[in-house]
């Protein structure tokens, strides 16, 4: 398994546009769905929780991959968070809301009213198809949670190329 990594990993460096072939060996390796990277003791020394103010909430990573795509491809959106709460195992819910715009207006909205920021470090993985008569351009994938105790607003753009025929 490692010398095949280490072989993809050699073919992006070495391969013509690298940026966008290592966006697609990132999203060849990634599954949908959400992962336990750091337990909460482990994420509260880092970030010295037990002096700041709590639920303690930073969003690590926010990312596309690839971030240019073809009509009718799919890409990974990845969000790495971490969160110290007020007690080990409390959670947060809010409404955690997903947008793609295109030319400013809504294409698709997906809304989860009681979605849940877990305690520790959480590594969280989907994935989204484009339809084949995408438009070429310019498009932004908005993030938006909301909860009485934490918010947080992030947007990512990423372009749509025509399908190579």
């Amino acid at each position: 398994m490692r010398v095949r990594l280490r072989a993809l990993l050699l073919l992006a460096v070495l391969l013509p546009g690298c940026a966008g072939t290592l966006g697609k060996l990132r999203r060849a390796w990634r599954t949908p769905g959400e992962k336990l990277a750091a337990l909460p003791d482990e994420v509260g020394r880092q970030y010295d929780c037990e002096h700041n103010r709590l639920p303690f909430f930073t969003l690590e990573r926010n990312e596309i991959n690839p971030n240019r795509v073809e009509a009718g491809a799919e890409f990974n959106h990845r969000m790495v968070y971490a969160l110290c709460p007020r007690r080990a195992t409390e959670v947060v819910t809010g409404t955690f809301t997903t947008q793609i715009l295109f030319r400013g207006r809504i294409l698709v909205r997906d809304r989860i009213p009681d979605f849940e920021l877990k305690p520790g470090r959480w590594v969280l993985d989907s994935f989204v198809r484009l339809p084949e008569d995408a438009e070429t351009g310019i498009y932004a994938l908005e993030i938006r949670f909301r909860s009485a105790k934490v918010h947080l607003d992030k947007s990512l753009v990423f372009g749509v190329e025509a399908r190579q025929p």
